[in-house]
């Protein structure tokens, strides 16, 4: 009986252990600051939240990449994995969107870059927004 409780005394520690290494960590801008992308470490992401300050059509871009893209038109050598536009955001100067990918976590393989892109091609072309913007998400 002394065995069977070591045991499983033994397995609900590793298991609480194998828990604590699948915490998801809150990575952000830092605070009074305001860019157009962000650099987040960890290759998993479950939320995305940004923070506008002016008065512009918006689209998320997440990049699989660790070197922000040439402005315009970019290649396929950096990959697009997601291209989302930020409803409202055209029509007012401030505001907030936030993005939840929990049950879909978007992986990436080189590193995750956010950008909000101002240019009216949506997702076709990249005109990184200025320093107008305040990045949060959840990592591993």
């Amino acid at each position: 009986m002394k065995k069977l409780a070591i045991t499983i005394l033994f397995w609900v520690l590793l298991g609480g252990i194998a828990c604590a290494q699948n915490v998801i960590g809150n990575q952000h801008t830092a605070a009074n600051v305001l860019e157009g992308s962000h650099q987040f470490t960890g290759n998993k992401c479950t939320a995305i939240s940004v923070t506008w300050h002016t008065q512009n059509p918006r689209w998320l871009m997440v990049f699989d990449t660790q070197t922000t893209p040439a402005q315009g038109s970019f290649t396929a050598s950096t990959p697009l994995i997601v291209c989302q536009f930020i409803q409202g955001a055209g029509n007012q100067a401030d505001g907030t969107a936030s993005f939840d990918w929990t049950s879909h976590p978007v992986i990436v393989t080189t590193g995750l870059l956010v950008i909000v892109s101002t240019n009216p091609a949506a997702c076709t072309a990249l005109t990184t927004d200025g320093a107008n913007d305040w990045f949060s998400a959840q990592m591993q």
